[in-house]
């Protein structure tokens, strides 16, 4: 299952940069959208939906309770996961506390939260005095680094 969370965890992050490019990838039959469905079942209330396809899924992004969402189904309309932007003090509280204790009072910023099989994690990056640290905080709170960028 973490491997699961991981490769979904990746690919959200490489469709989120992609999404909009525009253009290409695999398109659903005969022009019809299979998420549809689901996406109207699931997600009552949102607005400005966009629809983007790629290969591998079907993105729709919108708006939902004042929040921007990404929704990715795969082409049976299934949906795997969602991703969207939070504020630091949106978080969970073990998350907030795991944070500041491993980090203190620097600066986190680019902070997303992805659902996906059931599992909610945040990807966000913390800027220390020496360097950017991309983290993955799961909702109880373990860290893990993804990356570091010397200042």
């Amino acid at each position: 299952m973490k491997k699961f969370v991981i490769a979904f965890a990746a690919l959200l992050t490489l469709i989120s940069t992609t999404a909009f490019a525009g253009g290409g990838g695999k398109k659903s039959k005969g022009g019809d959208n299979p998420a549809a469905a689901t996406f109207q079942k699931t997600f009552q209330g949102a607005s400005d939906v966009k629809w983007a396809e790629d290969k591998e899924t079907i993105n729709a992004s919108f708006i939902l309770s004042n929040s921007h969402v990404i929704a990715y189904f795969n082409y049976d309309g299934e949906l795997l996961g969602t991703a969207r932007n939070v504020l630091f003090d949106q978080l969970p509280l073990a998350v907030i506390r795991e944070v500041n204790d491993r980090y203190g009072s620097a600066p986190v910023y680019d902070i997303t939260e992805y659902t996906c099989a059931g599992e909610t994690f945040y990807h966000m990056v913390v800027e220390t005095p020496t360097k950017q640290v991309k983290v993955k905080v799961s909702a109880l709170g373990e860290i893990s680094v993804l990356g570091k960028t010397k200042r």
